[in-house]
């Protein structure tokens, strides 16, 4: 059975790996991240439906999924000026390779993204299935 603590270990696991995610934006390692910023967004998303249910409490709140914060907040989590610009360099670049913005590139499939450059094709999976 699903409890408390499983719900707040949950939470600390998305909050860590969020960290992760822009701390891998902070140091320009953007390969890939639109597709590991759906799988945050679907872990999000399953902490708040838990948390409407009723039956669990937001003892220790998690971060916003966003690659908009506040330079306040990611101060905070220790991100110097340069790795701020870096992170918010990510929207940029997600404009450049994806040829939308961050927020449309959310909607679509992950197997349309994870370009390096613009132009690039998406990848693909091999797979004896047509696609």
């Amino acid at each position: 059975m699903f409890t408390q603590d499983d719900f707040e270990q949950l939470i600390k696991n998305y909050n860590e790996d969020f960290i992760y995610l822009l701390i891998r934006a902070s140091q320009q390692s953007y390969e890939c991240l639109i597709s590991s910023f759906m799988m945050l967004k679907d872990l999000h998303n399953a902490i708040v439906k838990f948390q409407a249910s009723g039956k669990f409490l937001f003892r220790i709140l998690p971060y916003p999924l966003s690659f908009r914060a506040n330079d306040d907040l990611l101060r905070t989590m220790g991100f110097n000026d340069e790795e701020i610009r870096n992170i918010y360099g990510f929207l940029e670049f997600v404009k450049e390779t994806q040829g939308k913005e961050f927020e449309e590139c959310l909607k679509e499939s992950v197997y349309n993204l994870c370009k390096r450059e613009p132009g690039d094709q998406p990848w693909r999976m091999r797979s004896s299935v047509p696609l």
